[in-house]
């Protein structure tokens, strides 16, 4: 039987989106890792997926390139001209990110899995 979760299940899950979410999109690591532990147990195999799976993409040619090159040059009218080549793929940028906020909401998704079985499991042996 599907049971509708509690508020208290999906407001933890929200919390950890949310930190989640602050924390990757503006590459700042306190709330990434706020959500790392708000998340064990799960969050360490999550987190370590995440990592694999951003370095595999990461071999796909031309997403994350090792070398950047560009040049500059001024104008007769004193301005400047910069060009830029080798950057990261617009794609990678985005689905990194993407990837890091989906694997610590998963994380906190199948914690409240785990308690709500143990919860059961316990439920189901009292007399």
């Amino acid at each position: 039987m599907l049971k509708c979760p509690s508020l208290r299940s999906v407001g933890y899950v929200l919390v950890v989106t949310v930190l989640a979410a602050v924390g990757f999109l503006g590459h700042t690591p306190a709330p990434i890792i706020a959500a790392s532990v708000l998340t064990l147990p799960c969050s360490p195999a999550l987190v370590v997926g995440y990592y694999l799976l951003s370095g595999l993409l990461a071999q796909i040619p031309g997403a994350n390139p090792s070398k950047n090159s560009g040049s500059e040059t001024t104008r007769p009218d004193g301005s400047h001209v910069s060009t830029f080549v080798g950057g990261q793929a617009s794609w990678f940028v985005v689905t990194t990110p993407l990837l890091g906020i989906l694997a610590l909401s998963l994380a906190a998704y199948l914690n409240v899995v785990i308690v709500r079985s143990i919860r059961a499991g316990r439920a189901s042996r009292q007399p």
